[in-house]
């Protein structure tokens, strides 16, 4: 079993930060015990040999378990933009989504973390960010580092800039 990993939190976003390392993507539970009803949900990943099917089934759990923004970052992470966007086609207020194919891990952990707000209507239920690894424990490791200090990561990433 997975287990979530309280990281913060992030006083601009007003959101607690988790971590969640999963060993590939059929393993991602039905259901998080996150602080709030909704979350920000940031996935680093490999995806360019996950069958697309893999893929909408991890996107309906996600989503399920409150998922209202989904940033996602790694190889291939343009077709698990995709395939996301598909299963939440007719979901009213609509599911925000970003794909960070041309950024750094620390950018794109940057946007989850300072640009990522859903839509009006789950404003006020959304007050978790939930940064999930599939396969890579180092990179895991590497998010709940960067997460725990975001005034440094917020300065590293305007410097590379």
């Amino acid at each position: 079993m997975s287990h979530i990993h309280h990281i913060g939190r992030c006083e601009v976003a007003e959101r607690e930060l988790f971590s969640l390392v999963l060993p590939d993507f059929p393993s991602m539970p039905d259901s998080l015990s996150l602080p709030s009803r909704h979350f920000i949900a940031f996935l680093a990943a490999d995806a360019s040999d996950i069958d697309t099917r893999v893929l909408a089934g991890f996107s309906r759990r996600l989503i399920g378990a409150g998922c209202v923004y989904f940033c996602t970052w790694g190889a291939d992470c343009e077709r698990v933009h995709d395939v996301f966007d598909g299963e939440c086609l007719d979901i009213d207020p609509v599911i925000m989504t970003t794909w960070h194919s041309e950024d750094s891990l620390d950018q794109a952990l940057w946007f989850f973390v300072r640009s990522a707000f859903p839509d009006d209507g789950y404003r006020d239920t959304t007050r978790s960010g939930l940064a999930i690894s599939v396969g890579r424990p180092d990179w895991d490791e590497h998010i709940r580092t960067r997460l725990a200090d975001i005034d440094s990561l917020t300065k590293d990433v305007v410097d590379e800039t």
